[in-house]
C-alpha cells in the first residue's frame, strides 16, 4: 500500500527535527570537549612557552648573594631571600596529613621545565625544582593556601615561572612549621677565607708528604720502582693507622737503621718493642687526620662548599659540587647534650677580602604529630593506673643557640686550614644533632630531615 502524501511529509519533517537536534547536540558536545581539552592541557602549553619576559630579573632588582627559600607549613607560604634580604612571598600547597611534606634543610638538586612524575602516573610537574631524590620537589600546581599535595610544594604558575628562572642548583631550601627568618650572625668560631699558599711554599709542603712506591714498566720491558706523592684517594681517605697498618702495595718508605742494634745483656728485656719504635718515622702519628694535599686543593673548583658537623657521628664532612671531598673527627663538649640544627650561610666578603659575612637559620623544636602525642599520653595514663610510682619523663631540653652550639665544637687545626682555603661566599655550614641521613647521597649536598 502506498503511503499518502501527507504521511510522507510528516515523516520528512520529523526526520528534519531529529537531524537538527542531533546537529545542535553534536555542536555543543564539540564545544565542551574543546574547552575541556584546552583546560586540561593548559599547563603543558604554559610549560613549553618561551621564558618569562623578565626572566633575567624575574623579581626586579634584588641584592646579589645566596638565595634562601624558607617555607612555613603553618602559614602555607614560601618566603624568598637574597643576600639575607627579603625579596618575595607566595602561597603554597604542602602535603596532606597522610603524605606530609618533610621538615628540615635541603638544596635544589635538579631542575626541569616540564617534569612528569614517575610515582603518580606521569602527573605533570611544570617548572620542577627537586629537593630530594625520594620524590619531594617545588613545582607549579593548584591548591595554594592549604594542604593539598602528596608531599611536594605546589606553587602558583606565575611565581613558579619566576622562581625557576632565578634559582640555580644548590639553592638552600628550609622547611619548618613556623615562619623562620635568616639572621645576620658573627662568631669567632666561623671559618675565614685564606688564600692557598704560594708555589714555593706548596712545593716545600709537597716534599714533606709521605711517598708511595709505584711500580712501572719501561719501554724495554724492565720493571722500575719510583716514588710519587699520594693520590687524591689516599689523601682524602688514608688508612686508619698509616704507620703500622698501611694498605697492601702502599707501604710508606721508612729510613733504614744505621747499624744493627747491639745484643742485649742477659738482664735486659728483648728489644722487640724498641725496634718497632725505631722503625716508625718520628713525624707520622698513629692516627693521622684525613687531609687533602696541596695538589688536590689546586684542582678542586672554586664552587661553594657544603660543610656538615654531626653530633651523632662526631665528625665534620665537606662536600663540593654535590660530591664528597673529605671528612674528619671533631671533639664536641658534653656530647650527650643536644645542640639543635642550625644552618650558617656565607654571604660575601667584608672589606679585608677574607672575613665573611654570615647569616643563620635555626630549626625549632619539632613536636610530635598530634596522633602520636595522644597515643603517648594514653600509654602513660595506663601505666600510671597500673603503678602509681611511675614518673613521667621530663621533656627534652631546648636546642642551644647558634653561639652555644659553635662554642662546644673543636675542629682540628689542620682541617680548619683546609676548609679556610676552600670557603667562599655561598658556602654553608650545618651543625646538627642528626647524622648523615638516607637522603644525603650521590648528587646531593647535606640533607637534614628533622621530621
Amino acid at each position: 500500500m502506498t503511503p499518502c502524501r501527507f504521511s510522507r511529509r510528516l515523516t520528512c519533517a520529523r526526520r528534519g527535527r531529529v537531524c537538527a537536534v542531533a546537529c545542535v547536540a553534536a555542536a555543543m558536545f564539540a564545544t565542551a570537549a574543546a574547552a575541556h581539552a584546552q583546560s586540561n592541557h593548559r599547563p603543558y602549553v604554559k610549560a613549553t612557552r618561551a621564558e618569562h619576559p623578565n626572566a633575567k630579573e624575574p623579581f626586579g632588582t634584588i641584592p646579589k648573594g645566596p638565595l634562601q627559600i624558607i617555607i612555613s607549613i603553618d602559614q602555607q607560604k614560601l618566603h624568598l631571600y637574597s643576600d639575607s634580604v627579603h625579596v618575595a612571598d607566595s602561597p603554597v600547597a604542602t602535603g596532606v596529613l597522610n603524605h606530609p611534606t618533610p621538615l628540615g634543610i635541603f638544596d635544589v638538586i635538579q631542575k626541569s621545565r616540564l617534569h612528569l612524575s614517575n610515582i603518580y602516573s606521569n602527573a605533570p610537574m611544570p617548572f620542577m625544582q627537586r629537593i630530594t631524590w625520594s620524590g619531594v620537589a617545588l613545582h607549579e600546581g593548584v591548591g595554594a593556601g592549604h594542604r593539598a599535595s602528596h608531599g611536594c610544594i605546589r606553587v602558583p604558575h606565575e611565581f613558579a615561572v619566576q622562581l625557576w628562572a632565578l634559582t640555580k642548583l644548590g639553592a638552600e631550601v628550609v622547611i619548618a612549621d613556623p615562619e623562620l627568618h635568616p639572621q645576620e650572625f658573627t662568631d669567632p668560631h666561623l671559618f675565614v677565607h685564606k688564600a692557598q699558599p704560594a708555589a714555593p711554599a706548596a712545593a716545600a709542603a709537597a716534599a714533606t708528604e709521605p711517598k708511595l712506591p709505584v711500580t712501572a714498566q719501561s719501554s724495554d720491558g724492565a720493571t722500575t720502582t719510583d716514588a710519587v706523592h699520594q693520590t687524591s684517594k689516599d689523601a682524602v681517605d688514608p688508612p686508619a693507622d698509616a704507620a703500622s697498618d698501611p694498605r697492601p702495595g702502599a707501604a710508606i718508605e721508612l729510613p733504614a737503621p744505621a747499624a744493627d742494634p747491639p745484643a742485649p745483656a742477659e738482664d735486659q728485656p728483648a728489644p722487640a718493642k724498641q725496634q718497632s719504635a725505631a722503625l716508625a718515622p718520628a713525624d707520622v702519628k698513629p692516627a693521622a687526620l684525613p687531609a687533602i694535599s696541596t695538589e688536590i686543593l689546586r684542582k678542586v673548583s672554586k664552587a661553594p662548599v657544603a660543610i656538615f658537623i654531626s653530633r651523632k657521628e662526631k665528625k665534620i664532612f665537606v662536600r663540593q659540587d654535590f660530591a664528597p671531598l673529605f671528612d674528619a673527627p671533631v671533639t664536641i663538649e658534653r656530647p650527650e647534650q643536644r645542640i639543635g640544627s642550625h644552618i650558617f650561610t656565607a654571604l660575601g666578603y667584608l672589606g679585608d677580602g677574607s672575613t665573611l659575612r654570615w647569616n643563620v637559620v635555626s630549626m625549632p623544636d619539632e613536636p610530635r604529630p598530634p596522633a602520636r602525642a595522644a597515643a603517648h599520653e594514653r600509654k602513660y595514663a595506663n601505666a600510671v593506673q597500673r603503678d602509681e610510682r611511675i614518673v613521667k619523663p621530663s621533656p627534652l631540653p631546648p636546642p642551644q643557640t647558634p653561639q652555644e652550639a659553635l662554642a662546644r665544637i673543636e675542629i682540628p687545626q689542620a682541617v680548619m686550614d683546609q676548609i679556610s682555603q676552600l670557603i667562599v661566599p655561598g658556602s654553608s655550614l650545618i651543625v646538627s644533632d642528626q647524622g648523615l641521613g638516607e637522603e644525603t647521597g650521590e648528587g646531593t649536598n647535606f640533607i637534614v630531615v628533622t621530621r
